[in-house]
């Protein structure tokens, strides 16, 4: 299953490399969040959050990647949704992990997973970590989980403009995605607001075997409303900096 799951994931890479058509703007993130994350909360909607993250649980394949967003969405009206607090935390795995310390990362990466249980970087570390201390089963489990949570953001857009960005629950989710799925290089980091003044990170991909870099663009619009964390919530947005060093450290700026 990895193997397939990289090779579409490639494929993907070429066509945007290419500029093919993928069939992008699938999401309308002004139009659609609102009534999404509404109809997560509706026990008779088949987008019903409790029924979807049961079969999610057990890494359910036919989930869509529709279903999948409107699990995401409705996560974010969760009181533990705090993207930018958990970004010390995926640091502080990533060390861990490099340094083989596998049984301190899995404590800190069930905290992670209680408090996001769809970080993106949480369930491949924790595949990582679970095949290192032999439990096959479960690293196969959050590997999977991995794969459904990637394949519904690149599901989102084409990722190539505002008009078709992907949707991202992290302002660490673009490099993660560039870094682990894609498995490219981050050239060049920067943001900016679409004309309806929602937030984007807007991150460079280093075009293999090329000195280009090519823009890529991850809506981070309902992350960037929680940036502050339970003790300071605000709407308004910030400017900010993320850098994923080669080690994976995540800086702030």
């Amino acid at each position: 299953m990895k193997n397939l799951f990289l090779i579409s994931i490639s494929l993907l890479f070429i066509n945007i490399i290419f500029g093919q058509n993928l069939d992008s703007n699938k999401f309308n993130y002004s139009k659609e969040y609102d009534s999404i994350l509404n109809l997560t909360k509706d026990s008779e909607s088949v987008l019903f959050y409790q029924n979807l993250f049961d079969r999610f649980d057990k890494a359910d394949s036919t989930l869509t990647n529709h279903e999948l967003l409107a699990l995401q969405i409705g996560y974010t009206d969760n009181p533990k949704y705090w993207p930018y607090q958990d970004i010390s935390l995926e640091r502080d795995i990533w060390s861990l992990n490099e340094k083989s310390n596998f049984e301190l990362a899995k404590k800190k990466l069930d905290t992670l997973l209680s408090n996001n249980p769809f970080n993106i970087l949480g369930h491949r570390e924790m595949s990582y970590v679970l095949g290192k201390l032999g439990n096959k089963a479960k690293a196969d489990l959050h590997y999977s989980k991995f794969e459904l949570i990637v394949a519904s953001v690149l599901s989102t857009g084409d990722g190539t403009s505002y008009e078709t960005s992907w949707f991202t629950l992290s302002p660490a989710d673009g490099q993660w995605i560039i870094k682990l799925a894609l498995r490219q290089e981050v050239c060049s980091m920067g943001s900016g607001s679409d004309k309806n003044g929602n937030f984007h990170d807007i991150l460079g991909i280093k075009l293999e075997g090329t000195e280009e870099c090519r823009d890529l663009f991850f809506n981070i619009e309902t992350a960037s409303k929680r940036m502050f964390g339970p003790e300071g919530l605000k709407s308004n947005k910030i400017k900010h900096k993320l850098d994923i060093d080669e080690k994976g450290k995540v800086n702030t700026y």
